[in-house]
């Protein structure tokens, strides 16, 4: 069917123009909606004299077109929702979602079929959703999905990467990670070195004692050699000795 379109039609073509479309779009959409007039000899007569007055409304209707895309363009909206590993939602922000939010922010009439959304949002993080406000205008939309409930997990390296020595002496305060790993690591060297110094301070005590002991000994043993010893005597003793009991 041949209709003579008064506005922009996405799919179909510009205001103004007489194209042709299936029989069922024009009735039942095109032609109710005063979107377009059937290509009748009436209307196509008169068409010239409407051209002007399409062409005005076009002007008009881009401009308000433009207005609205300099209040929405670059507008922020947040949500928070549930969300498990990964930030994947449990559920979704849906086009009728992001229409109520922006609606409520800016007060403007918002059409949820005009927003460029192939499927509703199912991940948390940051998203750029386009608002075709007219064929030639867009307004770009920063859409904010924030998880709701995550917890941050601490994930701890295998035990093999420390020594019982390292985990007991970072107990109370292993955060994870290289530096907690790190931290552990120092303590535990530090731990090793004091209890080395300290073995070696029980070694050195013990080998003074047995020393001082055998000093001891070895002077307690000369003073009782000393005591019970019989001693020679020389020749010229006993010469004298003899020649005392001669006389």
């Amino acid at each position: 069917m041949k209709v003579i379109l008064l506005e922009d039609i996405v799919g179909a073509g510009k205001a103004g123009e007489v194209v042709e479309v299936k029989n069922g779009y024009a009735r039942n959409k095109l032609l109710p909606s005063g979107q377009a007039l059937a290509a009748t000899k009436s209307n196509l007569v008169t068409l010239e004299h409407r051209r002007a007055k399409i062409a005005a409304k076009k002007t008009a209707d881009i401009e308000s077109a433009q207005i609205l895309r300099d209040n929405l363009d670059g507008r922020e909206l947040e949500f928070t929702a549930k969300a498990g590993d990964g930030g994947k939602l449990f559920g979704s922000i849906t086009a009728s979602d992001i229409q109520a939010a922006l609606a409520e922010q800016t007060g403007f009439e918002i059409d949820r079929r005009k927003f460029l959304l192939d499927a509703p949002i199912k991940q948390a993080g940051a998203h750029h959703v386009a608002y075709r406000i007219y064929p030639e205008v867009e307004a770009i939309i920063k859409v904010t999905v924030k998880a709701e409930g995550g917890t941050v997990r601490i994930v701890e390296p295998p035990r093999d990467t420390y020594s019982d020595a390292a985990l007991m002496a970072d107990e109370d305060d292993y955060t994870g990670g290289a530096a907690g790993r790190a931290k552990a690591i120092a303590k535990a060297e530090a731990a090793e070195a004091a209890k080395a110094a300290a073995a070696a301070a029980a070694e050195a005590a013990e080998a003074g004692e047995a020393a001082e002991a055998s000093d001891t000994a070895d002077t307690e043993a000369a003073d009782e050699t000393a005591d019970t010893a019989e001693f020679p005597e020389s020749a010229a003793d006993e010469a004298v000795d003899q020649n005392a009991e001669e006389a």
